[in-house]
């Protein structure tokens, strides 16, 4: 494979968000690595896909950041694009790695295109995909991660909801803020703040909404159209997960 850096001008960084997402990601490919190790034949295939599909996106989200030169939250170049793909892709990542009884459902499957920036919305999926899936890996405690699209008027609403524990009055409070990590530590408990801060940065909004079980996030982005007419379907029943 080939994955090729932009060089950094002499004054850029990396900043705490960029190098929060880097290490999830590389956390993903590091348990994809181990699971390598212990399979044979198509699995492994697959999750060394998987793991390319990964680095070539961390090599993204480096170029972006290093072409904005410093700027991580400066407004992105948007063009339109199918979020069902983009949703595919984060599932098809961390599908190799997730628990088997966690079930991840996509409706509608059909193409529905939105207008933004890719790598931006991968990010937020992604986020908070790995949050839902963590639990599941290390706890069992969510069984279901569904992906559900809607289209109201000009916008375009990503639901991402799981059957798990939900989120308690307390922490509730403290989502969305900076340096709401139990810890400390400036990369971590920012995944949340990220992912608004990038919905935002994309003309849209990212909300913890009201579910009666479990926890429910809503990505709304700005939508251009939606074409076919397929039935929605079942992608798997694998995922992955970090702590919120």
């Amino acid at each position: 494979m080939s994955l090729t850096l932009v060089p950094p001008p002499s004054s850029s960084t990396l900043r705490p968000a960029l190098a929060h997402d880097i290490r999830n990601a590389m956390a993903v490919i590091a348990l994809h690595v181990e699971k390598l190790e212990s399979l044979a034949g198509s699995p492994g295939v697959k999750a060394a896909s998987a793991a390319h599909q990964l680095l070539v996106k961390v090599t993204a989200l480096c170029n972006d950041s290093l072409r904005e030169n410093g700027n991580e939250f400066s407004a992105p170049r948007r063009i339109s694009f199918d979020i069902v793909e983009t949703v595919r892709q984060v599932i098809d990542i961390l599908r190799p790695i997730t628990p088997s009884g966690l079930k991840i459902k996509l409706h509608p499957d059909y193409h529905h295109m939105v207008l933004g920036n890719p790598n931006d919305v991968f990010r937020i999926v992604f986020n908070l995909a790995h949050n839902a899936v963590a639990l599941a890996r290390f706890s069992g405690e969510i069984t279901l991660l569904d992906f559900h699209l809607e289209h109201l008027k000009a916008l375009t609403l990503l639901r991402i909801t799981d059957n798990g524990p939900g989120i308690s009055p307390r922490a509730r409070a403290q989502l969305f803020r900076t340096g709401s990590a139990p810890n400390g530590n400036t990369t971590n408990g920012h995944g949340l703040l990220i992912a608004r801060d990038l919905a935002e940065r994309n003309g849209g909004t990212l909300q913890l909404a009201e579910a009666s079980a479990g926890t429910q996030f809503v990505l709304t982005l700005s939508s251009l159209a939606t074409v076919d007419t397929s039935t929605s379907r079942s992608l798997g029943q694998r995922a992955v997960s970090c702590p919120r």
